[in-house]
């Protein structure tokens, strides 16, 4: 027991999806147990870097833990940002545990159909 205790304030790594719609491109990170004020995102030169800590709150008297398999301490995630995604737009929102950023494509990344001239 005595070795799992000092597995907290371990850093570890957050999961991480990301796909792509018509208009946007979404990131969700589950960060389950993460308070979302505790969480610090940053954008710069292309760089997207999410930082936050998962505290252990299990130091309560009467309590006496056989296992622990969540991880607790600090994480960091850092993701590249291409320059077709308007950064100064970006929605961060937090739910049940996921923290979602969603990007909005700009002009030049989106779709657009070329229509053909005849003669």
């Amino acid at each position: 027991m005595a070795q799992e205790m000092k597995r907290y304030g371990r850093p570890w790594t957050p999961r991480a999806d990301i796909y792509e719609t018509q208009e946007n491109v979404v990131l969700q990170l589950d960060v389950p147990g993460v308070k979302p004020e505790t969480i610090d995102i940053q954008c710069e030169k292309g760089m997207l870097s999410i930082k936050g800590e998962r505290a252990f709150s299990g130091d309560v008297s009467g309590r006496q833990y056989y296992r622990v398999e969540n991880l607790y301490g600090p994480f960091e995630r850092y993701f590249e940002i291409p320059n077709t995604l308007a950064i100064s737009k970006v929605d961060a929102n937090y739910q049940d545990g996921v923290l979602t950023l969603t990007f909005p494509k700009t002009e030049a990344a989106k779709p657009r159909k070329i229509e053909i001239q005849v003669g």
